[in-house]
């Protein structure tokens, strides 16, 4: 507590003796150093770190589709919700529309392309 009641001048040498982590920028391109205008601050700011590429998710899919555990996709029939009290569609076609379905194994490729995160 003292030693923080003390003035900056005395303080000084202890505080320049510390170790300081700084963080590691790259190394800016030959291009911006070149320039007549740049300093060595703007060609660090201008530098950019190596970023990894997000991909997306094909929204119409995600709402479709869902990966299950042993790496396959499910999803429901459609032609279950609407028009199917009116009497020509039987209990039986009803039955097997409200099964869910498995992706073959050919559009299994395209949804592990239009699901990444899945």
């Amino acid at each position: 507590m003292l030693s923080l009641l003390r003035p900056l001048t005395t303080r000084l040498p202890s505080l320049l003796s510390r170790p300081t982590s700084l963080p590691s920028f790259p190394s800016p391109s030959p291009s911006l150093l070149r320039s007549p205008f740049s300093t060595t601050a703007t060609a660090f700011a201008l530098a950019r770190k190596p970023t990894k590429l997000k991909l997306k998710t094909h929204k119409g899919a995600a709402k479709r589709w869902t990966a299950i555990a042993n790496g396959q996709f499910k999803r429901g029939k459609v032609g279950r919700v609407h028009l199917n009290s009116n009497g020509n569609m039987s209990p039986t076609r009803l039955n097997r529309l409200g099964q869910t379905a498995y992706a073959r194994t050919i559009e299994r490729k395209l949804l592990r392309r239009l699901l990444p995160y899945a």
